[in-house]
């Protein structure tokens, strides 16, 4: 979401327990998840939702459907952290 305003939601109504996420990966952790992670939230990024859209469109280009396996995860995350 390079060039973009981050997103400005209060979270200082949410509840403790309450699980945080964000669709983008890129960066892994978004200002929103830092704030959240910063008040005791559990996060989620977007990786998870990326990897596991992808399975149906290489099926439909490739004839295979990968299986999204915590290796793949770390390769990709590997691959999207700055060098």
């Amino acid at each position: 979401m390079v060039g973009n305003p981050p997103l400005d939601v209060r979270l200082d109504l949410l509840d403790a327990g309450a699980l945080v996420a964000d669709i983008i990966y890129t960066p892994l952790e978004t200002p929103f998840l830092a704030a959240a992670r910063a008040r005791g939230n559990r996060t989620i990024n977007g990786l998870g939702m990326l990897l596991h859209q992808g399975r149906p469109a290489w099926k439909a280009w490739f004839g295979i459907e990968p299986e999204v396996t915590p290796e793949l995860r770390a390769l990709v995350e590997a691959s999207l952290e700055p060098s």
